[in-house]
């Protein structure tokens, strides 16, 4: 005689919703150039869209795992160099990396402080490497924000537009100097990314030997 035994339905292995899988989703939306929605989101989870609520508050904890999400994708050296220029150099470097994947993103992280654990890794790594390199502690914070907001600020550029000035054709007499400079940039090969952290390794370089 034989028996057949009926499978009883539990839970799956792997849950299908988490925090990090939330925070991972949602910076998938903002790399793809969408606006963060909720329902979206769900949709993308193929799950209900409340049942987020059992793993967050709401829209704000959700950007936070997302900055989460793009701290695991930056591009961070275990170890820094020892040198002031290398520590500058290297911190813009590893924030760009990270922010140019997604500037949709950014204008939400200017709204609300730092607080997922990962982020704060990140900063902590970014502070030793800055304490090791000899700058003074009341100037590392404002050190690391400058770099942070450049980063943010030049990500956001290159999203928006692929050049900050446009002059009709026929009217660069006008505007001469403008004109010639706008030449002259188009001509060269010279990465706009890394003049920038040229000029704010040298920058804060100066700044810091000047009060320490």
């Amino acid at each position: 005689m034989q028996t057949s035994a009926k499978k009883k339905m539990g839970r799956p292995l792997t849950p299908r919703l988490s925090r990090k899988a939330i925070g991972r989703a949602a910076l998938a939306m903002f790399e793809a150039g969408e606006d963060l929605s909720l329902p979206k989101l769900a949709e993308r989870l193929e799950v209900t869209q409340s049942s987020f609520y059992k793993h967050v508050s709401g829209r704000q904890e959700i950007i936070e795992l997302a900055r989460g999400a793009l701290v695991e994708r930056a591009r961070v050296p275990e170890q820094f160099p020892d040198t002031l220029d290398g520590v500058i150099r290297q911190t813009f470097e590893a924030l760009i990396s990270a922010y140019r994947l997604v500037p949709a993103l950014l204008p939400l992280l200017l709204t609300q402080p730092v607080t997922h654990p990962a982020a704060l890794g990140l900063y902590d790594h970014f502070v030793a490497a800055f304490e090791k390199a000899g700058v003074p502690a009341h100037l590392i914070i404002p050190a690391i924000e400058a770099l942070d907001s450049a980063a943010i600020g030049a990500s956001l550029d290159a999203f928006a537009m692929e050049a900050a000035w446009s002059i009709d054709e026929g009217r660069q007499e006008s505007y001469p100097h403008l004109s010639m400079a706008l030449d002259a940039v188009a001509a060269s090969k010279t990465d706009r990314f890394t003049f920038l952290a040229d000029v704010l390794a040298a920058g804060l370089k100066a700044a810091i030997d000047d009060t320490a």
